[in-house]
């Protein structure tokens, strides 16, 4: 059985006036059987429809606040594994997220500064899961939107 996965995506959107916006939403792409090809596409597709679905809407009412320019994006990563509570809870809102890889698998997380990221790293994996040098980390100021915005108060947006 391939397990349902919650998927964040971040997107960077830029301009010839070299602008640049980024978006992480987050999204689950449901279960399937491991023997059905078309059900495991179907299951993909489910999740492309939902990140297409906030991206578009992003786009159209969102980003325009910051820039009215006409934009190119790219999905610049998918990520699985979130080891902040924020990224669990509602979006509609920004925040300064981080990236890293830990044993080949990226990894996202929300903080103020880079140590305070690793901090949550440590406490998440344990310190001794860690390296302990050539810690790499980016960046990100994104937009953050889930599927269950839509409950959210588009005040707050």
């Amino acid at each position: 059985m391939g397990i349902q996965l919650t998927q964040f995506r971040l997107y960077r959107y830029t301009c010839a006036e070299e602008c640049e916006h980024k978006l992480l939403v987050r999204v689950n792409r449901p279960s399937h059987p491991n023997d059905d090809q078309q059900a495991e596409d179907a299951a993909e597709d489910f999740a492309d429809s939902a990140a297409d679905h906030l991206r578009t809407w992003w786009q159209r009412w969102l980003l325009p606040r910051d820039c009215r320019r006409e934009h190119e994006s790219r999905l610049m990563n998918v990520l699985h594994e979130a080891i902040s509570e924020e990224l669990n809870g509602p979006g509609l809102r920004e925040m300064l997220v981080w990236e890293t890889v830990i044993d080949g698998d990226p990894v996202i997380g929300v903080a103020s500064a880079e140590k305070e990221f690793w901090r949550q790293l440590d406490d998440y994996y344990g310190p001794d899961a860690l390296p302990a040098s050539g810690r790499q980390t980016v960046s990100h100021s994104v937009y953050f939107l889930t599927e269950q915005d839509g409950t959210g108060d588009l005040r707050d947006a």
